[in-house]
């Protein structure tokens, strides 16, 4: 998603296009973190990303509620129930960018706890001979 499609200033639009990017489906990716800076984004995308798959879950939840009040006195209409499972599908993709966000998280802290402390701490980008999945390495201490 490009960044610049958020820089909008209507609640409305802005939450028109979460809606969109999770109907497209389209995930990221699980990606490498080189350094502390992008393991701050991530960390800040993932808290943004909870939040909002937390909007969707509660949406969801009331809609379901005002169709059961709806059914319980005969005037039910398919749409409520359709923005049910729309609302639904919105939350579940939230919730996989989630899941890719803590793994890039988690792989990024094994990678750091095994022996990379100190290039971290100077600030040095991880380069691509080290991008591999540390928390799928046998770890040898000795």
């Amino acid at each position: 998603m490009e960044l610049d499609q958020f820089q909008v200033k209507d609640p409305k639009e802005f939450f028109d296009l979460l809606v969109h990017k999770a109907l497209e489906g389209k995930s990221s990716k699980f990606e490498f973190i080189r350094n502390y800076q992008m393991l701050q984004a991530v960390r800040l995308y993932k808290k943004g990303v909870k939040k909002v798959a937390k909007v969707f879950e509660s949406i969801r939840k009331d809609l379901l509620k005002r169709y059961e009040t709806e059914v319980t006195n005969g005037t039910q209409q398919i749409e409520m129930l359709m923005s049910v499972v729309q609302f639904e599908k919105c939350r579940d993709y939230y919730r996989k960018e989630l899941a890719i966000a803590k793994d890039m998280i988690k792989e990024y802290r094994v990678y750091v706890e095994s022996g990379h402390i100190i290039d971290t701490l100077l600030g040095r980008i991880r380069p691509d001979t080290e991008c591999v999945d540390y928390r799928k390495l046998p770890i040898k201490w000795f």
